[in-house]
This record gives C-alpha cells, sequence and structure tokens, in this order.
C-alpha cells in the first residue's frame, strides 16, 4: 500500500506553514498572504502523518539502544516524538530546510557514566547500524557550551537522532531547558540577555572539567554559586534598562 503523502508533499506543507507563521510573526493584523484556515490545516495534518511516521522507527531504535549501552552500568535511555509546533517553529527558524530531511523528528538519548562510554557506545552503533551522519559537539561544542555526542540514524527509511550525553552534560541542558520553560523561551536558540548566556557556558565549561577530572563536582558547584550572584544582578540591570 503505498503512502498518502509523498516526500515532496511533505516538504510543501512544511514550507507552506512554516511560510504563514513567519506572515502572522511580522504582523499579526497583516491580511496579505495568508492563507485560509482550512488550507493551513491540510497542510498541518501532512505534517503531523508525517511526524507520526517516525513513531514505529523511534520506539525500535531506543529499544535497540538499550541494548547497546547495557553494558555501560545502568544508564537512562528516554525517547521523544516531537512536537507539531516544534517542528513547524523549527522549520520557521531555519527556512531552507526541508521537512522530509529533519533530522530530529524523533529522538533518542542515553546518559552515560562518562564520556568514554559515550564513545564506546558510539562505536558499537556505528560498526552494526546505518548512521548517516555525525556531530560531535564535545570536540567542537555549540556556541552556548551545548556538548554532546549526535548521530543520525536511518532505519525504516526515517531519520532518528541519538543523543549520547554524560550525566553532566545532562544537567546542563537540563538547566537551559528549564530557563527556557519558565523565564527566557528563547535562550536555548541564541537568544535573551549576553550575561545569562556568558554564564551558561562558563558553567558548560565548569562541567567539562568535572568530566574530565581536572576539577571536582564541589569545586565546579563553588564556581557557579559564585558566578550566579553576579549573572542574577546583570540581569536585574538588565531588565531595569
Amino acid at each position: 500500500m503505498s503512502p498518502p503523502y509523498s516526500k515532496t508533499q511533505v516538504d510543501r506543507a512544511g514550507n507552506f506553514v512554516a511560510e504563514q507563521i513567519a506572515i502572522v510573526a511580522k504582523d499579526p493584523k497583516q491580511a496579505e498572504g495568508r492563507a485560509p484556515l482550512s488550507v493551513i490545516a491540510e497542510a498541518i495534518e501532512v505534517i503531523d502523518w508525517w511526524r507520526t511516521e517516525h513513531g514505529k522507527p523511534l520506539s525500535r531504535v531506543a529499544s535497540n539502544l538499550r541494548h547497546y549501552v547495557s553494558r555501560e552500568g545502568s544508564p537512562v535511555v528516554s525517547q521523544r516524538l516531537k512536537r507539531v509546533p516544534t517542528i513547524t517553529n523549527k522549520l520557521t527558524r531555519e527556512p531552507k530546510m526541508r521537512l522530509s530531511q529533519m533530522a530530529d523528528i524523533g529522538g533518542v538519548r542515553a546518559i552515560l557514566p562518562d564520556q568514554l562510554a559515550v564513545y564506546r557506545v558510539a562505536s558499537r552503533l556505528r560498526r552494526n547500524w546505518t548512521i548517516t551522519r555525525t556531530r560531535d559537539y564535545v570536540i567542537d561544542p555549540k556556541d552556548d557550551g551545548y556538548r554532546a555526542l549526535h548521530l543520525i540514524s536511518r532505519y525504516r527509511g526515517r531519520l532518528i537522532e541519538i543523543q549520547l550525553r554524560t550525566h553532566n552534560q545532562d544537567i546542563w541542558a537540563n538547566t537551559v531547558e528549564t530557563l527556557s520553560r519558565t523565564a527566557y523561551p528563547a535562550v536555548k536558540f541564541g537568544e535573551g540577555p549576553p550575561a545569562l548566556h556568558r554564564f551558561l557556558a562558563d558553567f558548560a565549561e565548569a562541567l567539562e572539567l568535572v568530566d574530565r577530572g581536572l576539577i571536582s563536582i564541589d569545586e565546579a558547584r563553588e564556581s557557579t554559586i559564585d558566578r550566579i550572584g553576579e549573572t542574577a544582578t546583570l540581569l536585574r540591570e538588565s531588565d531595569e534598562s
């Protein structure tokens, strides 16, 4: 049985909804270029179908990953399927992206005891899985301090992102997620006060030193506590100005 939509239709639907979001974001009162809600709903239906197509491959990859990490102590493995608003927001931020090639609609994550365990698992996956892309954000961290190893696996025609992190890398990522939910919604996309981004970059560096055995977690905690007060003052001054 052939699928109801082609990848070309999926890409068109993704681009169309992203364009509509951009129009509304630019000027909510602007009517020119805005499509009828029924047309937008049809495009969202295509996007949602493509999203659900990743469900079964994601579950299978997560199950298989649990097997491959089992010899590394008791690592935590979790999975998530991007929600439609998250998918369309990413397409809006990255207008050149094709939805059919978005590699993280389905994502699975393993939290491992140390960096050596991360690389051991990655090596086993490369030997046995179809890995189409690797992004080593440990060797080359993102500007905001994010560190992890990302592998993109193709399973049954769908791309699934695998994130391998240490406990400390996960602490940092969860801190940013919490800030995004509670105080600074766009901080994970590089927006927000510069003082906050400097703090997060320094926090990530301190946790990296812990992972490398160069400082203790207590030393990292003390340096972080010292910086929290300084950063809070800068944020208050920024809000008042």
